[in-house]
């Protein structure tokens, strides 16, 4: 029994080298042929663990489920056994990681309300879009929708910022398999929060063909001050220029990648700002900041955490990792395409004074979530003043 527990951890261990690296592969602003290469390699690792691992080291070289000793190994299986405990601790610390880290010090308040949109509109919206047998699935949650309100304290922010909200649409990855109707109703769920500012970070058609969905989804947003786009990493395999176009010129968008815009609040500034890096673009750049100024960037992907904190950006909004899009329990999220691995792959996070809100997205370019429902994000900022 106890080389068996040590054979399933030795698996396990195994799982989370090959699924850490595939993580960081899809980090890379690389073609999808040659991402899709180096998946089915780490598809062929996985499959193939169980019967080499049973087969040769359980039943014939050394056979520890015969009664063989650990210490009779190959070296070359040795070497590996000590880099899959690695893995296997690695797996153990990040699942610990993730329920005990401390939560950010600038969010004072959380409000998560689920709605089971498929029952509102009478069934599962499904059209005719690839991977509709993902979308029937009983136990999918791809229609449960997560409308999760995080209120925000920034020291030093004056008073005239007090409910000041923003609306986050991010990865709705339109194919055709979720139906129009389906995004039609988290347009009117937006619109009932009266926004001062919408935003939408990326990642919006997986079909071209479905661009003339964009004025009846994003286009029908209502926000006070403005609406505000980037793209991502699916919009750039596509033609990503017509992206924009529909997103800007057909929706009424401003798009702000790579640039800088800054309108004015209760005569306060809002600097908001976006970048498509590692994708597309540069990043934007920034002047000196004025007191009572909130600063905000808009990247796809949270991986430019790190450069966000350095200039002095109050809040970054990204999505790009869908949580994780299927977790298990206790462990949590296994894939996320980030050079951080599942560290960021939806949540909230405080790097430095600068606040990170990762969301899980709308929707994904397969129709499935498992414990990882698609998830509307509404910031509504609170005034703190300097200590």
């Amino acid at each position: 029994m106890t080389n068996a527990l040590l054979l399933l951890a030795w698996y396990a261990g195994h799982c989370e080298l090959w699924t850490a690296w595939l993580n960081r592969v899809y980090a890379n602003a690389w073609p999808r042929r040659r991402l899709d290469r180096w998946r089915r390699c780490h598809d062929l690792a996985l499959l193939l663990g169980p019967p080499l691992l049973v087969g040769w080291i359980g039943f014939w070289r050394p056979g520890v489920l015969l009664g063989g000793s650990w210490s009779e190994m190959a070296l070359p299986w040795k070497i590996y056994a000590g880099l899959c405990c690695i893995g296997f601790v690695s797996l153990v610390f990040h699942s610990l990681w993730r329920r005990l880290r401390p939560r950010p010090r600038a969010i004072v308040g959380r409000d998560s309300r689920v709605l089971d949109l498929a029952e509102q509109l009478g069934g599962r919206p499904i059209g005719s879009g690839p991977h509709q047998g993902m979308a029937r699935l009983r136990f999918n949650q791809a229609f449960e929708l997560d409308i999760t309100t995080r209120t925000v304290q920034i020291c030093g922010l004056p008073p005239e910022w007090d409910g000041f909200s923003i609306v986050q649409w991010t990865d709705l990855h339109l194919t055709g398999t979720i139906d129009r109707s389906w995004f039609e109703a988290v347009v009117e769920l937006t619109n009932q929060f009266e926004p001062d500012l919408a935003v939408c970070t990326g990642d919006l058609v997986d079909d071209i063909t479905l661009l003339d969905w964009l004025p009846e989804t994003l286009g029908r947003i209502e926000a006070k001050l403005g609406r505000c786009f980037i793209l991502g990493n699916h919009d750039w395999h596509l033609p990503s220029e017509r992206i924009r176009q529909a997103a800007a010129k057909d929706a009424g968008w401003t798009d702000v990648a790579g640039g800088c815009m800054a309108w004015e609040h209760h005569g306060h500034r809002l600097e908001i700002a976006g970048t498509e890096l590692p994708w597309m673009g540069e990043f934007p750049e920034w002047g000196p900041k004025s007191d009572g100024t909130l600063r905000l960037l808009l990247s796809h992907t949270p991986d430019n955490i790190g450069w966000a904190a350095g200039q002095d950006v109050d809040l970054v909004l990204a999505g790009h990792n869908h949580g994780g899009q299927v977790c298990l329990p206790l462990i949590g999220p296994i894939y996320s395409p980030s050079r951080y691995g599942v560290r960021y792959a939806g949540g909230d996070f405080q790097v430095g004074s600068t606040l990170l809100i990762v969301s899980r997205g709308l929707s994904g370019r397969h129709p499935l979530r498992i414990l990882c429902r698609p998830e509307l994000v509404r910031v509504v900022f609170k005034s703190r003043p300097d200590r």
